[in-house]
């Protein structure tokens, strides 16, 4: 005796329904997958420009308080900021030929024991108010060293502009700078002292690419016999359609 069994396979719709449900799952999951790697990929950038801002800005303040106060210029149409490192310096025990007195000029000044702490001390400056009194082909506040011991400094023959308020000292490195140029924050070491600013055609360091100005990327609050030197930074840094802002302020400590 032979038992018939009624076999029965999917039908047509069935199939269909069951591919449209498949596709809008893969749709939806695939879209969750999408979004979950841009938002990773976008943590990361963000992530990046954190880490490449925070090195450049460092490095930039870290510099910037290291010079000269009355240094400090904003040059290049406003794209760069340019200023000359202490070496070294002290105090000097004599009063020096200056403007006021009119006593004859002089190639020498006796000092209080002093050092070279960093690089090459190339020039001396004494009573400077200004950056205008340490750039240029004459400056008045600035002279190029010829030699120097623990307790002395030569020069070429010259009077000073003034003496310091406290009988102060500086001993100077070549100019340097930070320049915002072609998207890159760069920096410049050993510019020209009697240039009007920064030569962005020398050799320079790479700190940043993607760098843009927010605004004025360089602004400067001058000092004052009173008043501390405050260089702002305003940049952004820029990266696979992420950009972040920055502003920071560097104060310079003033001891005339």
């Amino acid at each position: 005796m032979m038992v018939c069994r009624s076999e029965r396979g999917f039908s047509l719709i069935e199939l269909i329904t069951v591919v449209v449900v498949l596709a809008v799952i893969a749709t939806i999951g695939s879209g969750f997958i999408v979004t979950a790697t841009e938002s990773y990929q976008q943590t990361q950038t963000r992530a990046g420009l954190v880490n490449t801002a925070r090195a450049a800005l460092e490095r930039m303040t870290r510099q910037l308080r290291g010079a000269m106060p009355y240094s400090v210029r904003i040059t290049n149409s406003g794209s760069c900021v340019e200023f000359m490192p202490v070496a070294g310096g002290g105090y000097y025990r004599n009063p020096v030929p200056d403007q006021s007195n009119q006593a004859p000029a002089h190639a020498s000044i006796a000092t209080a024991p002093h050092s070279v702490d960093f690089g090459s001390a190339d020039f001396l400056t004494i009573g400077a108010m200004s950056s205008d009194e340490l750039y240029g082909g004459s400056p008045v506040s600035l002279a190029s060293v010829s030699s120097r011991t623990a307790t002395s400094v030569d020069f070429p023959s010259r009077r000073w502009q003034r003496n310091s308020i406290g009988q102060r000292f500086f001993l100077l490195n070549p100019p340097e700078g930070f320049c915002l140029f072609g998207g890159e924050l760069r920096f410049y070491p050993n510019q020209d002292r009697t240039a009007a600013g920064i030569d962005v055609t020398s050799d320079y360091d790479l700190l940043a690419r993607g760098a843009q100005a927010v605004g004025a990327p360089f602004s400067l609050s001058a000092a004052s016999d009173s008043r501390n030197v405050l260089v702002r930074l305003n940049i952004a840094f820029a990266e696979g359609g992420e950009s972040l802002a920055f502003e920071q302020e560097v104060l310079i400590r003033n001891v005339p």
